[in-house]
């Protein structure tokens, strides 16, 4: 395969029975498109031997590539990492567990190819939903997003979904901005970032559905979310009070801002 049109990011932690079957269901979906794709999981040095699976299904299906992150730090750092090792024009997100539709990936394609820039996948928008979450899980969403369209002044109802798509020319301008290592902190930053360089930032509606038991176990857990989300909401809430006084911020102006 040639460089790749198309690439899309997994991390991945202790998710060795996800592996297959992700990979078979996205590739199932892109048909011919699945050509032009590279499907990069990015380890986090899982000790259930992901790794090892991850290049035993790559033989199987030649758009597979594991990408070893080395050490786990979470999981912004773990994308950060995908982000630098994609190849495609075109850059998608999504998690190990199926959770997220493989068949939204080409609704995301439709709207990078229609316009936009960057295209998150919202639970919240009408026709959206997600199901299987604890109320704790969901509130706890919900109420972050909340704070980060007023605080932020970010117009979108679901910042801080993991399942989105961009341009590679997006992350070649604010790459350096991005650097915090968690969720959903920087997915929060990519976003605002993004909006304040002039990027085109839309949202559709995707299904969430919760993993089942024999799909393993979510890494995500709203307790521990919470303070880094404070965190970055803090910094980037005094970054926007001092970005208003900057038109045109280039990566050197803004990067001591989170």
């Amino acid at each position: 395969m040639g460089r790749p049109e198309n690439s899309i990011i997994i991390p991945v932690y202790n998710e060795r029975e996800n592996i297959a079957s992700t990979a078979a269901g996205i590739v199932a979906v892109l048909g011919e498109q699945a050509a032009g794709t590279e499907i990069l999981f990015v380890d986090d040095d899982s000790p259930d031997g992901t790794a090892a699976e991850i290049v035993e299904v790559g033989q199987m299906i030649p758009q597979v590539r594991l990408v070893q992150h080395g050490r786990k730090e979470g999981i912004g750092a773990a994308h950060n990492c995908g982000y630098q090792a994609a190849e495609g024009r075109l850059i998608f997100c999504m998690d190990a567990d199926l959770s997220q539709s493989p068949a939204d990936l080409l609704r995301f394609k439709h709207a990078l190819d229609s316009g936009s820039d960057v295209v998150v996948g919202s639970r919240y928008l009408d026709g959206g939903a997600q199901s299987g979450k604890s109320l704790a899980r969901d509130y706890g969403s919900r109420g972050m997003n909340i704070a980060t369209h007023f605080l932020l002044g970010i117009p979108l109802t679901d910042a801080t979904h993991t399942f989105r798509a961009f341009r590679r020319e997006v992350f070649q301008e604010i790459g350096t901005c991005l650097n915090d290592k968690g969720h959903p902190g920087f997915q929060i930053q990519f976003i605002f970032f993004a909006i304040r360089y002039g990027f085109r930032v839309t949202e559709i509606p995707v299904q969430f559905v919760e993993r089942r038991p024999d799909q393993g176990v979510s890494k995500l857990s709203i307790r521990r979310e919470i303070p880094g989300f404070a965190k970055v909401v803090g910094r980037l809430f005094a970054a926007r009070l001092r970005l208003a006084l900057l038109p045109n911020p280039r990566p050197s102006e803004t990067s001591g801002l989170h």
